[in-house]
């Protein structure tokens, strides 16, 4: 099968650095007119051979899922699933870490991109939890530019590309921001490499972590680039990054970013006070820029913000709040932050230490930036360069560090400022602090400067040897494997140790840096064979065939067919399995069905319960040689791969009650809910806006007995908008099995009327007596109003570009130039 992957990215990363020369050329020579380009400070952009090298890194590193059919997602992780795993002997998975890839990235993604494909905006996730807001996720990344650059690939080639885009997006900006800082192209080619394949850009490359994590760089350029210079240009350039960044879809990553950023601002205006613009200027236009990043982005931050307080994972800490210690902090961890291997060679064989874990060794760019630290402190000291940027990046790392390792005090303050981050995350400013570090040293390397250089190689041999002496071993195989996971290290020491006195043999530094990252992290994304990127096992063809003829929701039962997997079949699940995900819906399941919101595998195991009626459960998938009591279930296939049933007593999406209940008081109206059985009669309020009076009496006041029922049909049913058609004697309430949310509108033959909460976490309406069409869709006033937000303040800054600048020649015009 013919992979295009490598080209598409190739043509791609070729356009953007095409575009950002020629952008970066004019706009240097607008902003320093009469020079010509040779009298220009910094180069216009990044060389084209390191472009070139920059893809040919990539391109070796992902070279099968780049050119052939593989892909480098963990997804032979399904053989150990059922219905996967009762049709293979193979029951590993080559990196049991990353299995959150598998079961929530690529399926967020995958109902993204088809919502894209239709033309559709990706709103409402109806797929899973029976619906809950898909924007209101922003780790499904739906706005982010790779996600939609990557549209036209198939699902396993778009994450491919995606991950490729992410890494040469990290190499360049980190290249850009060493090359402003002063540092030799092989220099600052070097600290680009520490961070484009650092542990944290590996470990997390799928994650919409990575997504705003390889921006990061770009972040501090544009810094930069306004303590230098605050232009109108700088400015917008600087807010598109934001903007870029936060669309990446991590909210954390970005106030981790801005923490960093923040700091690079305060040190360049006030302890450094950089011969640019004034400090208050840059100070403003940094704080600009982002306000302006956060406009621009509003379609995403807007439904964020309306669903975080909603979410399972914000009512969660609100009950179980996180502690003052950051995970993963104590000195096993230090370690492994800066030796990724030294308790075993994760994740292709067992750990024997604790630390071993994802978390705690995203910190690593390179051992060598570890060196650099004490180098550049060193460095430092004897120049007394106390106000430089040097000096900001050994202090910032010294903080970083304390934060990450919970030193007392400084944890406390962070935490207090960052409560809802996972700020063992933080890792990511170690990562870029060690990789721009690692840059500084081999310039210095390149100058000469030998002092400061083997002062560093001799602080960073001290901190291994601690490693080793600190460390009880309880045997040989924990000291070997030890020993063979800092020998990488070793020997990127003893190459700067030989560069320093041969410092035109430098690039042999590149060299060694490279083979110590990619000895590191060339296991975390392992490349598998793309028939397993989902594949269809019997039951799942017949779940398809059974879907085609009678639409209707399904629940995996025990360990069968885990939640958000039925967002790459299509399948919709009432299970959610999602920190985004609706928290009252959550309440009301744990509540009526006892339903284990803790478990990570959300098994479903009350079949007995009428729930799955209401919410309009008709078939549910078991393991192989699972039993349903009939006759409310009747069996539809049975195979090794497991069974499935369908529910005869299913209810309809939509449908009218006999009964309507109110009660306005809390305990006795959640007690009504957890003893109810009887859905299809009854629903129960706890407030209701009455139309009028004989809206009361018809819902409240007994019926007649053989009064007829209002009756309701779908005529037409998409993802987030029904259409019915309704038939009422008399004023009746429609309960749906759709969880209410705001957004939801209904309108009776054109007319707009209030939605009602029904069951205290469904979307319910009230028609009058009389023939109706209805129609209910759900329309976010959020993303409608962020969009039109974002679309006014790109209007805004074209407008201001466009003509701002003529309007400044005529108010302000130049002298002319002296013969």
């Amino acid at each position: 099968m013919f992979n295009p992957t490598w080209i598409f990215v190739a043509v791609v990363y070729a356009a953007a650095i095409w575009l950002s020369r020629m952008a970066d050329g004019r706009r240097q020579m607008a902003e320093m007119p009469g020079r010509s380009p040779s009298a220009i400070r910094h180069p216009p952009s990044i060389p084209l051979r390191v472009a070139i090298f920059f893809y040919a890194l990539v391109f070796v590193f992902l070279y099968l899922p780049l050119t052939q059919d593989y892909v480098n997602l963990p997804v032979d992780f399904l053989s150990t699933l059922p219905p996967w795993a009762h049709l293979t002997r193979h029951h590993g998975s080559a990196n049991l870490y990353m299995n959150d890839i598998v079961l929530q990235i690529v399926p967020w993604a995958n109902q993204v991109r088809e919502a894209w494909r239709s033309f559709e905006v990706p709103l409402w996730n109806h797929l899973s939890a029976a619906g809950y807001p898909l924007l209101g996720n922003p780790q499904t990344s739906a706005l982010s530019p790779l996600r939609l650059l990557a549209l036209p690939l198939s699902l396993g080639h778009a994450m491919t590309a995606e991950a490729a885009m992410k890494m040469l997006i990290a190499l360049t900006f980190t290249f850009l921001f060493c090359r402003r800082r002063g540092y030799s192209e092989l220099a600052s080619t070097v600290g680009a490499v520490a961070f484009g394949f650092s542990m944290f850009v590996i470990v997390w490359l799928h994650f919409p972590l990575v997504s705003s994590a390889c921006m990061l760089p770009a972040v501090l350029c544009a810094v930069d680039l306004l303590a230098e210079r605050v232009t109108y240009r700088r400015f917008v350039l600087a807010a598109a990054v934001w903007a870029v960044l936060l669309f990446g879809g991590h909210p954390e990553t970005a106030a981790h970013t801005g923490f960093l950023a923040g700091l690079y601002v305060v040190w360049v205006v006030v302890v450094e006070r950089s011969k640019g613009s004034s400090g208050p200027r840059v100070l403003g236009a940094f704080v600009g820029a982002m306000a302006v990043a956060a406009l621009i982005a509003a379609p995403l931050l807007a439904p964020f913000g309306e669903a975080l307080t909603k979410s399972k994972r914000y009512q969660e800490l609100q009950t179980h709040p996180p502690g003052v210690l950051v995970p993963f902090s104590d000195w096993p961890s230090f370690i492994a932050t800066l030796q990724p291997h030294f308790y075993g060679d994760i994740p292709a064989e067992p750990a024997w230490g604790t630390a071993a874990h994802p978390e705690s060794i995203t910190g690593f760019a390179g051992f060598l930036g570890v060196a650099a630290w004490f180098a550049l402190l060193a460095h430092v000291i004897a120049t007394r360069s106390w106000r430089s940027r040097e000096m900001f990046f050994v202090l910032a790392t010294l903080l970083i560090l304390g934060i990450v390792m919970s030193w007392p005090g400084v944890r406390e303050v962070f935490h207090f400022i960052f409560r809802l981050a996972a700020n063992a995350r933080l890792r990511l400013l170690l990562a870029m602090l060690f990789a721009i570090q690692t840059a500084a040293v081999v310039d210095l390397l390149e100058r000469g400067k030998r002092i400061p250089v083997l002062i560093g190689i001799g602080g960073a041999s001290a901190v291994l040897l601690a490693f080793l002496t600190t460390t009880h071993f309880a045997n040989a195989f924990q000291r070997d494997t030890a020993l063979i996971a800092i020998f990488p290290s070793v020997v990127v020491l003893a190459v700067a140790l030989i560069v320093t006195f041969f410092p035109r043999a430098a690039m042999f530094v590149l060299v060694a840096v490279i083979v110590e990252l990619w000895s590191a992290g060339h296991d975390w994304n392992p490349t598998i064979d793309a028939k397993w990127m989902y594949p269809r096992t019997p039951i799942l063809e017949r779940m398809d065939e059974l879907l085609a003829k009678h639409p209707g929701r399904m629940v995996g039962g025990g360990p069968t067919f885990f939640p958000n997997l039925n967002g790459v079949y299509g399948y919709e699940d009432v299970r959610p399995h999602d920190p985004m995900a609706y928290g009252r819906y959550i309440g009301f399941l744990a509540l009526v069905t006892n339903y284990d919101t803790e478990d990570y595998f959300a098994r479903w195991t009350d079949y007995d319960t009428r729930l799955l009626d209401y919410l309009n459960v008709r078939y549910v998938m078991t393991p192989w040689m699972g039993e349903l009591p009939a006759p409310r279930y009747t069996m539809l296939y049975d195979g090794r791969d497991g069974r499935i049933f369908e529910n005869r007593d299913v209810l309809p999406r939509f449908f009218p009650v006999r009964n309507v209940i109110i009660d306005f008081n809390d305990t006795s109206f959640y007690r009504r809910l957890s003893q109810m059985d009887d859905w299809r009669e009854t629903a129960v309020l706890d407030k209701l806006e009455l139309e009028n009076r004989q809206m009361h009496d018809d819902f409240f006041h007994p019926r007649p007995i053989g009064a007829p029922l209002a009756t309701s049909e779908i005529v037409e049913a998409k993802p987030a908008s029904y259409r019915l058609h309704v038939k009422a004697p008399r004023y009746s309430l429609i309960v749906s099995s759709i969880p209410w949310w705001p957004g939801w509108k209904v309108r009776r033959n054109g007319a707009y009327v209030e939605p009602i909460r029904v069951n205290g976490t469904f979307l319910g309406f009230a028609v009058p007596p009389g023939e109706l069409d209805v129609e209910v869709w759900y329309d976010p006033w959020t993303f409608r109003y962020g969009a039109i937000v974002s679309g006014l303040t790109i209007a805004a800054l074209l407008v201001i570009g466009t003509y701002g600048s003529a309007v400044r020649a005529r108010l302000y015009p130049r002298a002319p130039a002296s013969a």
